[in-house]
């Protein structure tokens, strides 16, 4: 059943007719001429008038992209994809254990941030007390200071400055004949002669130096050198003609301590296994005790001479070097050295 609004008023019609009616109407519909049926019915203004404002057409949006060719008999049309707005933004979802994490290490990461800038500076200042350090041991090396310097200083010297032993034993070297020429120049100003204890007093002071010389690779060699230059000292000094007692039980003291020292001296050098010429060596401190034996002053190095003619003997006889003197051979060179 329908109804249709005539007027404004709230007056609605039953259309509908009886079933009677509506059936006769449907027999005179079909006997009207072909040009009666095409014929649209004919509808009044008002009915017009009054459906249009109880029920306004609302306008059907305008597409405002082209359809694409369609396929197949229900195919969806296949058009390009709206473009989205220009204030819309599609984020990803926030991952929350990532940022439950991030928060739970960040006062780690901030503390290993603040140790790593503390260790940068650590390493900053170290470099710079490493260049401060190599400042004061040039200027202790130019003014020949380096015999002189304490323990704790020279073995830190001794460890980091380049051919340490060439440079010791120079200052060493240098220091010996300044002491020696002092002693005799005061010997010449007093117009009497220093006693030889006192003068092997003064040469027994560089013994812990060349001790420390003969530790530094290279160092024997030089020791060795060292060791002699304080015996020949004493001989020069002179004195031996006067046939005083205690002067000569000072000088065997003297040469007995200085032989003690050698023998150490010898050993370390033995076992580096540098290529020495021993023989001259032992003659040039026989020819010295042949010397000193005319005036009664023996002996001189008697343990130094056995531990060289031992240890030679057992080269020649095709020993391994340093075996005589208890020291092995430590150079690292494939080949044996040669003692001539």
């Amino acid at each position: 059943m329908f109804f249709k609004r005539r007027s404004r008023a709230n007056s609605y019609i039953d259309n509908d007719p009886p079933a009677r009616a509506q059936s006769q109407s449907y027999d005179d519909y079909e006997k009207r001429p072909d040009s009666a049926r095409k014929e649209p019915p004919l509808q009044s203004p008002t009915d017009e008038k009054d459906s249009s404002a109880m029920y306004p057409r609302q306008q059907a949006p305008q597409e405002t992209y082209s359809r694409g060719p369609t396929v197949g008999h229900n195919a969806m049309p296949m058009g390009n994809p709206t473009p989205p707005m220009a204030g819309e933004s599609h984020e990803p979802m926030p991952d929350l254990l990532a940022q439950a994490f991030s928060q739970a290490v960040r006062p780690y990461k901030e503390k290993i941030e603040h140790l790593e800038a503390q260790l940068q500076d650590m390493q900053q200042w170290v470099e710079q007390l490493e260049q401060q350090r190599a400042e004061v041991h040039s200027w202790i090396d130019k003014r020949g200071l380096r015999p002189d310097v304490p323990p704790s200083i020279a073995k830190i010297m001794d460890s980091t400055t380049a051919d340490a032993a060439v440079t010791l034993n120079a200052q060493l070297d240098r220091k010996i004949t300044i002491v020696n020429f002092d002693l005799h120049r005061l010997q010449d100003d007093l117009n009497d002669s220093i006693s030889s204890s006192h003068f092997a007093s003064a040469m027994l002071k560089f013994l812990p130096d060349i001790q420390r010389l003969s530790l530094l690779p290279a160092g024997p060699r030089h020791a060795f050198d060292l060791i002699l230059k304080l015996g020949g000292n004493l001989n020069s000094h002179g004195g031996l003609d006067s046939g005083d007692q205690s002067d000569i039980t000072a000088r065997r003291d003297f040469y007995g301590r200085l032989d003690a020292a050698m023998v150490e001296v010898v050993q370390r050098r033995f076992g580096e296994g540098e290529e020495w010429n021993v023989q001259r060596e032992i003659k040039r401190i026989e020819k010295t005790a042949s010397y000193l034996k005319t005036y009664g002053v023996e002996p001189y190095f008697p343990a130094t001479l056995d531990l060289m003619r031992r240890e030679v003997v057992d080269f020649q006889q095709g020993g391994q070097p340093g075996q005589a003197s208890g020291m092995p051979q430590t150079n690292g060179h494939g080949s044996p050295p040669r003692y001539h």
